[in-house]
């Protein structure tokens, strides 16, 4: 019988590994269980974001990030002219009022469109491109 020592004992053979090939082992184990534990922690973390919602005002667009923003709805729409109500997280009213938004297309003034708020000036999406000249029309 092959595995079996003095006296019919099976024999330890995991004592004949070399001392420093078993600290690398377990090194190389606690450091494999220590990259795993850390992903599944940041794959816990992460989460869909998805953007607020007002349920009493449906058609409010959420404009800002995770860290704060704004809603912004477009209450009443007769082109060129548009009914802008700019509500805070709560829902509450932060500003209000009628703006000018006219395009050579037409296109009319969607609430996507609209991509900040600082309080006093609304910003606009407009698909403008940056060139490294100058444009010559001007």
């Amino acid at each position: 019988m092959s595995g079996l020592g003095k006296e019919g004992v099976l024999c330890n053979c995991t004592n004949r590994a070399h001392p420093a090939l078993k600290l690398l082992v377990a090194f190389l184990s606690s450091v494999g269980l220590l990259a795993i534990v850390v992903l599944l922690a940041v794959l816990l973390r992460m989460e869909r974001s998805n953007p607020p919602t007002l349920i009493a005002h449906p058609n409010a667009h959420w404009v800002g990030a995770e860290d704060g923003g704004v809603f912004v709805e477009i209450a009443k729409a007769e082109a060129p002219d548009y009914y802008v109500q700019v509500r805070h997280e709560s829902g509450e009213i932060w500003s209000e009022g009628w703006v000018r938004y006219g395009t050579k297309d037409g296109y009319p003034l969607s609430a996507a469109g609209i991509v900040g708020f600082d309080g006093v000036e609304l910003y606009l999406h407009t698909s403008m491109a940056m060139t490294p000249e100058k444009s010559k029309d001007q």
